[in-house]
């Protein structure tokens, strides 16, 4: 299980499936890069190459490999951070 540090939350303010995301990070209290699509083009423009689409909420998950994976749901994203912050206690 990677830690915080290989995660990065892509989202934007307005998106409610984003603020979902961002209240499972303070409810697990993980500290995840977060990477706001509208107002950083640079962000947007990597969620479109690494993932192969704009849509948000997108959590990047860098694996110790070095294998990156792109994870679009809100649901699989809250999901996988609480198996993070089950593995982290």
């Amino acid at each position: 299980m990677p830690t915080t540090e290989n995660l990065a939350l892509y989202h934007y303010n307005a998106c409610p499936f984003c603020a979902m995301t961002r209240q499972a990070l303070k409810h697990f209290k993980l500290n995840v890069e977060q990477r706001d699509i509208q107002r950083h083009r640079p962000h947007r423009q990597q969620l479109v190459k690494g993932g192969g689409r704009a849509q948000v909420p997108c959590l990047r998950i860098e694996h110790d490999n070095g294998r990156v994976e792109w994870l679009y749901e809100s649901r699989d994203i809250i999901d996988y951070l609480r198996d993070v912050s089950r593995a982290a206690a």
